[in-house]
């Protein structure tokens, strides 16, 4: 199945257009598939001198199995229910501007596209490229604890500021 990506816009899921800010519930309306909630507040006061206002509140839902038996992503909202991201982990084909990123395939050849296309990158960790004009990221297994080069982690977001400073 193919996620087409749609840079500063949102994404196109199953022939239905999702765009960046819309409503939790409407996302999910639209998808219309199983999901799981998993919303959570991580912690962090203590390394804040007990500021609890630094606790990191995370809100997503993730979704299995919704055409094939291993794929999988992640939906990110902020505080106010807004998507803000998209994680892919597996199962799909990611379009973004002609190019098709297929998970498993080796990650320096969909690099080199983008060089191509004149799109600039940075490797923020060994395996892992952060393509700021598009405001994505995309790891191979190896940099997420796998084995390999290949595409095995696909991010997109709405605003990557937290990604550059």
């Amino acid at each position: 199945m193919d996620i087409e990506y749609l840079p500063n816009k949102g994404f196109i899921l199953n022939s239905v257009k999702i765009e960046w800010n819309s409503e939790r519930n409407s996302v999910r309306e639209k998808i219309g598939k199983k999901y799981k909630e998993d919303d959570r507040t991580i912690d962090v006061a203590q390394f804040f001198d007990g500021d609890e206002s630094m606790n990191i509140h995370q809100k997503r839902d993730i979704y299995e199995n919704l055409n094939s038996k291993n794929d999988m992503i992640f939906l990110n909202y902020n505080k106010d229910n807004k998507l803000t991201e998209l994680e892919v982990h597996s199962g799909f084909s990611i379009l973004i501007d002609n190019i098709r990123l297929d998970f498993g395939n080796e990650i320096s050849d969909f690099i080199k596209q983008f060089e191509k296309n004149g799109i600039e990158y940075s490797e923020t960790e060994k395996g892992n490229y952060l393509l700021p004009k598009l405001k994505i990221t995309i790891a191979d297994s190896e940099s997420i604890g796998g084995d390999g080069t290949g595409l095995s982690y696909f991010y997109a977001a709405s605003d990557i500021s937290h990604l550059t400073e």
